[in-house]
């Protein structure tokens, strides 16, 4: 059984109501055979059809990445200034 994306880009290539510089652009890179070109047409619609869904990936992903790194620099910092302080208040007398 074929996914839904093979089969909307096959009846693409059946219709032929391809996209002409997607198709131009295979028909380059297959070297004339058109049959080859059809397979990459498909092949890269197919690629395009799943990317569809996770065009907002980059503002998706931001926040998991980040809050990690949030977290670390903000504990490292806390740490550097316990540290200064700590050794300042024992060197100067503090307590």
């Amino acid at each position: 059984m074929h996914s839904p994306e093979y089969i909307k880009a096959y009846q693409e290539v059946e219709n032929n109501s391809m996209d002409k510089t997607l198709f131009t652009q295979c028909m380059k890179n297959a070297e004339g055979d058109k049959q080859r070109a059809q397979v990459m047409y498909v092949q890269r619609r197919i690629s395009e059809f799943r990317s569809g869904h996770s065009e907002n990936l980059d503002q998706r992903e931001k926040w998991p990445m980040l809050l990690p790194l949030i977290v670390l620099y903000t504990l490292g910092t806390i740490g550097v200034l316990l540290l200064v302080f700590g050794f300042l208040g024992i060197k100067l007398g503090w307590w």
